[in-house]
C-alpha cells in the first residue's frame, strides 16, 4: 500500500447526503432500500471535510 492510498477512505454516501463509512452497514441500508437508493462511494482524502466532499459530489 503506498501512503497515498493509506492516506484515504472510502465514504458510502446517498443522495440526500447521509454517509458512512462501513461499507458492510451500507449495503445493509441498501438491502431494506432505506433511502430509495442505492449508495455510491467516494474516496476522501484523510483529514478532508467528509460532508464537504459528499456535498461537492452531489452538485
Amino acid at each position: 500500500m503506498n501512503n497515498e492510498t493509506s492516506q484515504n477512505r472510502i465514504i458510502c454516501y446517498w443522495p440526500d447526503g447521509y454517509w458512512i463509512t462501513d461499507p458492510e452497514e451500507a449495503e445493509l441500508l441498501d438491502s431494506v432500500n432505506a433511502f430509495g437508493a442505492e449508495h455510491q462511494q467516494l474516496e476522501v482524502v484523510h483529514g478532508d471535510d467528509v460532508q464537504t466532499a459528499v456535498n461537492a459530489e452531489l452538485a
